[in-house]
């Protein structure tokens, strides 16, 4: 009689333990863009604000591991990989970063979302400030990670020629060097090879067409025509490509406001997720009070 208490118990457990576990499990979907092109992506949650997060270049949407399930609790949580990346589609015309921002107007219009806030990582900030003009009311702010950091600053053209002449001659091998250049030199080797062997797997004319288009931005247009409050999380500094937060400068520009983290290099979420998340969880709560 025991032993057969103790098989049912443990089958309810199990039962338990699995319904738990699948409940974890995000909701995939693919979404058509406005040129047919999928774009895949996860949800999770359930909240009346939708935080979407969009990772940088030559990432894709596990970028945001450490986030996604973390802030479901409260958001419904969509992470979603860009055209070209992941497993969203790579046959494109042409390449470029308001391309991507309609992927994210195409996403956000076919769930439905009525509350958004966009996170996006590196590149997947100017995105996020493009895919807000494009869905005004919709979209009432932009979170930045490590990006967006002085609306005022150009890139050089010889180091843009530099690096895009780089990637051209030798792809996976220019990746593994500025993959490498991007950490704090803390920060876990696994990390830098995790992060380097996804980008050197990438379309390499994809990859450079939208660094090309990246760089060429009007960074002070974008800020002004995205219409939302503007806030970021951005490293302190200590690596190699590292650009210092203007807060000021940028507030001519945006509602905008800033917060840094120590001893990270350009991938905060991944290597400090705990006080990344802490941060995040301020600024949003910040973002809620200005309703």
């Amino acid at each position: 009689m025991n032993l057969r208490f103790i098989g049912v118990a443990s089958s309810i457990a199990c039962l338990f333990l699995a319904s738990t576990a699948v409940g974890d499990e995000p909701v995939k979907k693919t979404v058509k863009a406005g040129d047919g092109l999928s774009i895949a992506c996860d949800v999770r949650g359930k909240g009346d604000t939708t935080l979407v997060f969009l990772h940088g270049w030559g990432g894709d949407r596990e970028y945001w591991k450490n986030q996604a399930n973390a802030f479901a609790t409260d958001y419904t949580v969509v992470t979603v990989d860009q055209a070209g990346h992941g497993a969203s589609g790579k046959d494109r015309k042409v390449w470029t970063v308001d391309a991507l921002a309609g992927d994210v107007e195409a996403v956000v219009k076919d769930l439905k979302l009525k509350r958004v806030i966009l996170v996006g990582h590196s590149m997947g900030g100017p995105v996020a400030l493009l895919a807000a003009k494009r869905l005004p009311g919709t979209v009432v702010a932009v979170v930045g990670v490590d990006t967006l950091q002085d609306a005022e600053m150009k890139r050089p053209e010889e180091l843009v020629k530099s690096l895009t002449t780089g990637l051209e001659k030798d792809f996976k091998g220019m990746v593994g060097g500025m993959f490498g250049a991007m950490l704090a030199e803390k920060s876990d080797a696994k990390l830098k090879d995790w992060l380097g062997d996804k980008a050197a797997s990438r379309e390499p004319a994809i990859a450079i067409a939208l660094m090309k288009d990246l760089f060429s931005l009007d960074q002070k247009k974008v800020f002004k025509e995205a219409g939302v409050p503007v806030r970021c999380i951005n490293s302190a500094g200590g690596y190699q490509f590292f650009t210092p937060t203007a807060v000021e400068t940028n507030k001519k520009y945006a509602d905008y406001d800033a917060v840094t983290i120590s001893d990270v290099g350009h991938y905060p979420m991944l290597e400090k997720p705990k006080e990344f998340n802490e941060k995040l969880q301020d600024v949003l709560k910040g973002l809620a009070a200005k309703k």
